[in-house]
């Protein structure tokens, strides 16, 4: 497997590779941010006033959201939804 995705990866031309490995990156950091979130939880409850069980629910919501998020933004201006009606 990962050989054919190197060879997948060197037949494409250098502005397809440049836009694959800027999408990786951007996930890669995308997901980094609410990895490390995890370690300073204990923080931001403090710096909200607010207790850990609370941030983390708020975590939990928002990482149960993100779907929607995906969906509604796909289509500007008002999304999915938007485009129906």
């Amino acid at each position: 497997m990962p050989i054919s995705v190197l060879s997948n990866l060197r037949s494409l031309t250098s502005p397809q590779r440049n836009a694959v490995v800027a999408s990786f990156l951007g996930w890669t950091l995308d997901a980094f941010d609410f990895f490390i979130l995890v370690f300073v939880m204990k923080y931001v409850a403090e710096e909200f006033g607010a207790d850990i069980a609370r941030v983390t629910i708020a975590l939990t919501l928002t990482l149960a959201t993100r779907p929607w998020g995906r969906s509604s933004s796909a289509t500007p201006p008002t999304g999915l939804a938007g485009g129906r009606h």
